[in-house]
């Protein structure tokens, strides 16, 4: 029972693992603007080459696999899948649990204070 607590737990850290490194990818990528669009002040854009590259080498920078891609003028998803090997369930057959996370990251633009 204690080795199945260990493994319900390592898993659940590895899922939350999962998803803290999506979020933080995605607000990486969430960070590659367009430049002319942003200057002229016509709002904030993606620009979704760099974006995607940038959430990428994030993931690989912190060693997982996952994808990312522009979903739109002014978000980012991001989808990352780890394993997690277990400790005790690999005695009854179960040597690693998936364990995935998902982020979007929505860029805004704001005035004083007030999204525009």
């Amino acid at each position: 029972m204690v080795g199945l607590a260990v493994d319900v737990s390592g898993h659940l850290h590895a899922m939350q693992e999962a998803r803290a490194t999506a979020r933080e990818a995605a607000r990486v990528g969430g960070q590659q603007l367009q430049t002319p669009t942003g200057v002229r002040g016509l709002g904030a854009v993606a620009d979704p080459g760099q974006a995607a590259a940038a959430a990428q080498a994030y993931l690989a920078s912190a060693g997982v696999a996952g994808s990312a891609s522009v979903t739109g003028p002014a978000s980012i998803s991001v989808d990352v899948t780890s394993v997690y090997p277990t400790k005790f369930l690999s005695i009854v057959g179960v040597p690693s649990l998936s364990a995935t996370g998902t982020a979007e990251a929505r860029i805004t633009r704001s005035v004083g204070g007030v999204e525009q």
